[in-house]
């Protein structure tokens, strides 16, 4: 059993509370409560090992078996510990229905069985935690791999832009360095000064050209970046020269419309995810668009005050909704175009779930990028044959 196990202890008197403290001293933290609301709120925000439960408050507002109704709402693998002074036939079915692992009746039970069931109560907790974990984990894999399907040929084509492009711009870069050095200590010993001053300045203007590939390769899309802050302006060119390249979309006589911010800003995001994800975003109004249609990508800032609260409230849907604080600026980047199929359902699915054959326009892999920005996606329309999806990224502070 790891160490120091998380107890939750609700009991509406002060003297059991205190006795429970005795008798579990030694078996870890206690989170003492006589309340069943703030213990709720508890159970909610920590990660509980064990409960142990008076079944009788009458001062309270609710019962031991409410509480543990509105506890198993959000966490059905948490091992319970019932105490009562009674051995009813309904406080046993109603602990079989909350599945409560014992019913400690207080006159009866003695020191060395609280302790125990307690220990036991623990280590049924966190085997049930990790049984979920690894079966959520097998889930997720196979779900990412799919969604990998879909992001990898985006990242195998910047890779190659790296290495076929700057790799040997580069090259020639250093080639003309040499040159450049050949050709400033050749005209070293000339009279003329108008000679040595250009042969320094093509110099520099070389050196300064490779430093600055050299510092794009190590820069938000270069090889081994660690940064996690995505510049969103550099994003969007990006993305606006990848659908340049796309034939596919201009033989269907469908186009993008970009609009990046007024001056950059970054975003709690990586940089080649927020492009994948923006990308995937992209194509699946694309693909649901009919013929000659235009999908518009628009980014644009938004402050913690009103137009975010108002844009959340009213939106058709609102996704990853606690996430979103009040106190902070956000990019919104809103992309929107015709979809003659769809609704708000269908796009929000689309993100639970993901798109059939999710190679393009997967909306899962937005999720996933704005999960880990703690952002969130606001879905709206149908207006004028319209829909439109937003994604909020918080602003790096």
């Amino acid at each position: 059993m790891n160490t120091d196990p998380l107890i939750l202890i609700l009991e509406d008197e002060r003297s059991q509370i205190l006795t429970l403290r005795a008798q579990l001293a030694g078996l870890g933290r206690l989170a003492e409560f006589m309340e069943p609301e703030p213990a709720l709120e508890f159970a909610r925000s920590h990660r509980l090992d064990a409960a142990i439960v008076d079944i009788r408050m009458p001062r309270s507002s609710m019962d031991g078996l409410e509480f543990l109704r509105a506890l198993r709402q959000f966490d059905k693998d948490l091992a319970i510990i019932i105490r009562t002074g009674s051995e009813s036939d309904r406080i046993a079915d109603g602990a079989i229905e909350m599945r409560a692992i014992k019913r400690a009746v207080k006159s009866k039970t003695t020191l060395a069985e609280l302790r125990q069931s307690t220990q036991e109560a623990v280590r049924e907790t966190r085997e049930r935690r990790e049984t979920v974990r690894r079966a959520r984990d097998t889930e997720e894999t196979k779900a990412r791999l799919v969604e990998a399907l879909g992001a990898y040929d985006l990242r195998l084509a910047a890779a190659d832009v790296h290495h076929g492009l700057v790799h040997s711009l580069r090259n020639q870069l250093t080639a003309l360095s040499a040159l450049a050095a050949v050709i400033e200590k050749d005209t070293g010993g000339r009279a003329d000064p108008g000679a040595k001053a250009n042969a320094r300045r093509s110099a520099e203007l070389v050196g300064g050209m490779i430093d600055s590939v050299n510092a794009f390769l190590d820069g938000p899309f270069g090889e081994g970046s660690t940064d996690s802050r995505a510049a969103v302006n550099v994003c969007l060119a990006a993305l606006r020269q990848f659908f340049r390249g796309v034939e596919r979309w201009s033989a269907e006589g469908k186009k993008l419309v970009l609009r990046d911010l007024l001056s950059d800003t970054r975003v709690d995001c990586a940089p080649l995810e927020l492009v994948n994800g923006l990308r995937h975003l992209v194509e699946y109004f694309l693909v649901r668009a009919p013929p000659n249609s235009e999908v518009n990508l628009v980014a644009s800032i938004l402050h913690p005050s009103g137009p975010l609260a108002e844009r959340m409230a009213g939106a058709g849907c609102v996704l990853n909704r606690e996430a979103v604080r009040r106190d902070r600026p956000y990019v919104l980047i809103r992309a929107s175009g015709p979809l003659p199929e769809a609704s708000i359902d269908q796009i929000r699915d689309a993100f639970t779930f993901g798109p059939q054959g999710g190679r393009t326009g997967n909306l899962n892999v937005l999720s996933e990028v704005l999960s880990a920005a703690k952002g969130a996606a606001l879905i709206n329309g149908p207006l004028n044959g319209q829909f439109s999806v937003e994604a909020i990224l918080p602003i790096t502070l």
